[in-house]
């Protein structure tokens, strides 16, 4: 009987909250934000999620301390609008991969072509500028999002 009694109350001992370590690792680190993304999605608070999802694929493409700012604010936008123009938030790893691998490479061309252009190009309202550019991403339709408009 009492190790019946036992078992039970091993049985109801609550696991402790998912906290990230003092010193995470990169890997610790994108997981916990992945997790808190999908979370916040689920709870329909939509800021928090797209920062974390943002947060959580920058430090997985090693970005995260880029020195580049520009970089990281065209991300953050340009991941957003992604995000944004699906039907419900979330994002797979795979594509979060692929999205950033394509916003680096659509990065790397237009910075190459601000440099080679003969005409002068002010960089310190780059901002701004990438706020007004539209990109054809692949968005991919689900059977339960045919719903959803092509962006």
């Amino acid at each position: 009987m009492d190790s019946a009694k036992e078992n039970k109350t091993e049985l109801m001992k609550p696991t402790p909250p998912k906290f990230l370590p003092e010193n995470p690792t990169l890997e610790e680190l994108w997981q916990y934000f992945y997790e808190m993304a999908y979370l916040f999605a689920r709870s329909k608070n939509l800021v928090s999620s797209l920062g974390c999802y943002t947060d959580a694929f920058l430090i997985r493409g090693k970005a995260a301390h880029s020195a580049d700012k520009d970089w990281l604010d065209f991300f953050r936008r340009q991941f957003a609008i992604y995000l944004m123009g699906k039907k419900r938030i979330s994002c797979t790893l795979c594509e979060g991969d692929m999205i950033h691998d394509f916003l680096k490479e659509e990065y790397e061309a237009i910075r190459e072509a601000l440099e080679a252009s003969e005409l002068p190009f002010h960089t310190e309202n780059l901002a701004s500028w990438f706020a007004s550019l539209e990109f054809d991403f692949p968005w991919c339709m689900d059977e339960d999002e045919s719903d959803c408009a092509f962006g």
